[in-house]
């Protein structure tokens, strides 16, 4: 069986990007393949999610306190005030530049070097033009989209593309994200979804509108409290409250925005959470308020929850897993009024077990572990013909 290097920008963090990751790697190593996860940082003493304990973690950049990591803190403090440690091999498109020196890149392309493992899997952009450049020829080349193409700047998509053309191969979340790679690379591009491994919780439901994900401003969480401003007093009435989960940099915007609507009693931003699935389970409705959207793990989470999932349509991951009025609702794109008016009509409603939970039952089985398992392997086993 082929062993695995998966190269990730931080699995002691929250996120989708580390959920996925970690929950593939988590079947693989169950599979018997052997996995080793390089984190390019460590800031607490276990990964956010639970790993199988067969996988090797290698962390490149410890800021724990402690005397062992004194170099990794001072020059994480050093390149905070010099230019002279900014990274000079990264993409400067790279959305979180910021956190990376010239000292923690030359440690990322030693690592992505020193990889001899059948296979090294990218699991961002940047990584992934890295690793088309500095991994070992000897060594399988796999590039993991977690956004889409359309995500990112025009430049970024040019960079993007002309170091992808050096890897083996390239993963999408979405069909419609493959089609877009593959009309602009020759690199085989395969579809590889996230895989969801969520029990589903037969808890007693509560009058209950959820949203969950990073608080920043691609994914829309002041678009969905806009939406409930108008209808503010018909979710009072009906006994509802919107609970948003998640941190970020918008959350003090956030927060001002609930005071400036008086929502304070009925919104609230809950903070991050790692039993979202049981907060889901008790909850009615799910809205995915995403201005951009590279799929939606909550979309599929709140499904396999029993909620009636809403979201904008025009995103690629929303408008690939939910089907409009069949298994779950979209509306239109960052239109407010669209959204309002859809979770007024919702609030309204009895939820029992309805057609559209059961149908969306169906679709969660499609991103089931085996499913998946099975897309990568064909990933794995693939050889391009010369």
């Amino acid at each position: 069986m082929k062993s695995i290097t998966f190269f990730m920008h931080n699995v002691y963090a929250m996120g989708g990007t580390v959920k996925s990751i970690s929950q593939l790697a988590n079947t693989l190593a169950e599979k018997g393949h052997s996995v080793e996860i390089i984190s390019v940082f460590k800031g607490s003493d276990r990964p956010y999610f639970d790993l199988h304990n067969s996988i090797k973690l290698k962390p490149l950049i410890n800021y724990q306190l402690h005397p062992l990591n004194f170099k990794d803190l001072i020059f994480n403090r050093i390149s905070k005030y010099t230019s002279l440690s900014n990274p000079r091999l990264l993409s400067q498109y790279e959305p979180g530049i910021n956190q990376f020196s010239h000292y923690i890149e030359k440690k990322m392309i030693k690592a992505i070097h020193k990889v001899n493992t059948d296979v090294i899997v990218g699991t961002r952009a940047s990584f992934n033009i890295l690793i088309a450049k500095y991994a070992n020829k000897s060594v399988d080349k796999v590039g993991m989209e977690h956004m889409n193409f359309d995500a990112h700047p025009e430049a970024y998509q040019r960079e993007i593309l002309n170091a992808y053309t050096y890897l083996d191969k390239v993963t999408t979340l979405t069909s419609a994200d493959q089609q877009k790679y593959q009309t602009h690379i020759q690199t085989p591009v395969f579809v590889v979804p996230n895989i969801l491994n969520e029990p589903r919780l037969n808890n007693t439901k509560k009058k209950l509108i959820t949203a969950a994900g990073r608080l920043e401003f691609e994914k829309g969480f002041d678009l969905l409290i806009k939406s409930i401003n108008p209808i503010q007093q018909i979710v009072r009435q009906f006994g509802y409250q919107v609970h948003i989960y998640g941190s970020g940099q918008e959350e003090a915007e956030l927060q001002q925005l609930i005071d400036q609507y008086q929502l304070h009693d009925i919104v609230k931003l809950q903070g991050p959470t790692q039993q979202l699935n049981e907060k889901l389970s008790i909850s009615e409705i799910t809205v995915i308020p995403s201005r951009n959207e590279g799929f939606g793990m909550v979309i599929l989470e709140a499904m396999n929850q029993s909620n009636i999932v809403v979201s904008f349509d025009g995103n690629v991951g929303p408008d690939s897993i939910i089907k409009n009025n069949v298994n779950g609702y979209l509306v239109e794109h960052d239109n407010v009024d669209a959204l309002s008016n859809k979770l007024q009509r919702l609030i309204n409603q009895e939820f029992k077990e309805t057609v559209i939970i059961h149908n969306a039952y169906q679709t969660v089985a499609a991103y089931a572990p085996a499913a998946i398992y099975q897309k990568f392997e064909a990933l794995l086993n693939y050889n391009a013909p010369h």
